[in-house]
């Protein structure tokens, strides 16, 4: 009678802290929230984490510290859960994280497009047949992904291909792209050094002629 008195009494503190910090995390990126960013969304779910675990401390409960220390560790496994949730639904306010399955299958078939092209120019046929394969397998994925999401079905094959997309981006295309950005960054500052220096030699010039 005890034990089962010390289980509902852990279990009832447990479902308290978890809907105090469901609450919480509503008012920063539920329902019709706007989207957040993931690292204050993130810092947001730290602080409410520890509120819900403060909460459960602060209840008075039977059954001793280390009896009670089992269901803690469920309530903070519970809570990184639901912010996973909460992760996912954020993210799906995005457009930009919605859009990046077509844009990826996009940049596949524009590069094989390009690859094809050139590599049946000069007489490579075997890799411009490789491209072609590549560019209509990407077609495929993108029209199975399209219909998928307009008709609501087969939710297993659109989250296959949002998968392989989600991979392709983080592994191969936003390092390449980061990396343009930064080369695009480099020469700009050194364009503009050049400038400047050009500017100061010419002042300089100047005031010697005068």
């Amino acid at each position: 009678m005890l034990q089962a008195t010390a289980e509902a009494n852990n279990l009832t503190a447990v479902a308290g802290a978890k809907d105090l910090y469901s609450r919480s995390m509503e008012q920063i990126c539920g329902g019709d929230k706007p989207y957040i960013a993931p690292s204050d969304l993130e810092r947001c779910h730290e602080e409410f984490r520890d509120h819900s675990v403060r909460f459960f401390r602060s209840v008075k409960k039977m059954g001793g510290d280390e009896f009670c220390q089992r269901y803690q560790s469920q309530l903070e496994t519970e809570l990184d859960e639901t912010y996973v949730n909460f992760t996912k639904h954020n993210d799906g306010k995005n457009i930009f994280y919605a859009a990046r399955t077509p844009a990826t299958l996009f940049a596949v078939m524009f590069v094989t497009y390009i690859v094809s092209g050139v590599t049946g120019f000069i007489g490579l046929s075997t890799l411009a047949a490789m491209a072609n394969l590549i560019m209509g397998v990407a077609l495929m994925a993108l029209c199975a992904w399209a219909y998928v999401k307009y008709s609501g079905e087969y939710h297993e094959v659109g989250t296959v291909i949002d998968q392989v997309a989600e991979t392709l981006w983080e592994q191969v295309l936003k390092p390449l792209s980061e990396q343009y950005m930064e080369d695009n960054v480099r020469q700009t500052v050194v364009n503009s050094l050049k400038a400047s220096l050009t500017e100061s030699s010419s002042q300089l010039l100047k005031q010697k002629t005068h």
